[in-house]
């Protein structure tokens, strides 16, 4: 790897190279870039970013002296927006339910895995046969308190919101269960939700958010470039902001995998 004596700001790329804790390793960004165009479900808030402050205003309100100058930009979002985490209070109605807040850091930095479920049909279940097949065909082994991601190549619909909010494939209640039970904490999807579309408009039960509920973990949602991860073993950072009392957060997530791991 390249080595440099001074630093530099690098280009932005969705993935990239990296010395980390000593280890070579690629790096995956799975977060979508939060803006006024996110698709978001009915009933949540959409988003909004406006130019609270320009250059000009901090000058012309005294608060800089020229030359310099700083811009602000201000923001208003739902805790549900973009790829987000659900915290346990989002679907855990009792006092006591954890806010996002309130949830272990391990949570959010720990072993994983991902899975290709792209070949599901819309609106379609992805069930426990269908994580035992993924499972054979990648070899990987799902580690206590580690985190599972799937794949539906639902992401790349992003741009075209009436697309992306509609018809997604989910994991059904045996899918969840089983990987809970080999030790997943937090399952996420390239989509804008765990469950399937069919179970959100028209079920409206929502199965996998009830497994949630009734052993306490965690899904996250909306997430992207899950498919570019190198290995189907890696490891998962995706923090949350502490919002007191927050039923869930936006954050930017990475997958992180050693380079003497690709095969």
């Amino acid at each position: 790897m390249l080595t440099l004596k001074k630093a530099f700001c690098p280009p932005f790329q969705l993935q990239t190279k990296l010395n980390f804790l000593g280890t070579d390793c690629v790096v995956t960004d799975l977060s979508h870039t939060i803006s006024r165009e996110d698709p978001t479900f009915i009933g949540h808030q959409r988003t909004l970013i406006w130019n609270h402050l320009s250059h000009e205003e901090t000058q012309k309100m005294g608060l800089t002296k020229p030359p310099y100058s700083y811009k602000v930009v201000g923001f208003t979002m739902c805790d549900h927006s973009n790829t987000h985490v659900d915290a346990i209070n989002h679907v855990v109605n009792e006092p006591g339910a954890r806010a996002v807040n309130e949830l272990p850091l391990e949570w959010f930095m720990a072993p994983a895995v991902w899975f290709d479920f792209s070949h599901k049909a819309p609106n379609s279940y992805i069930t426990k046969a269908d994580v035992e097949e993924a499972i054979e065909a990648t070899g990987v082994t799902i580690q206590p308190q580690s985190v599972v991601l799937y794949y539906t190549g639902w992401y790349k619909k992003w741009h075209k919101p009436f697309e992306y909010i509609r018809n997604y494939p989910g994991v059904d209640r045996s899918a969840i269960e089983y990987l809970n039970d080999l030790g997943a904490i937090s399952i996420g999807a390239d989509a804008p939700s765990i469950d399937s579309y069919h179970e959100v408009a028209v079920v409206k039960e929502q199965p996998a958010h009830i497994v949630c509920r009734e052993r306490e973990i965690l899904n996250i949602e909306n997430l992207a470039q899950v498919d570019m991860i190198p290995a189907h073993e890696f490891w998962f950072v995706g923090l949350p902001l502490k919002i007191k009392d927050g039923s869930g957060s936006p954050f930017r997530g990475v997958a992180i995998v050693p380079e003497n791991k690709l095969k």
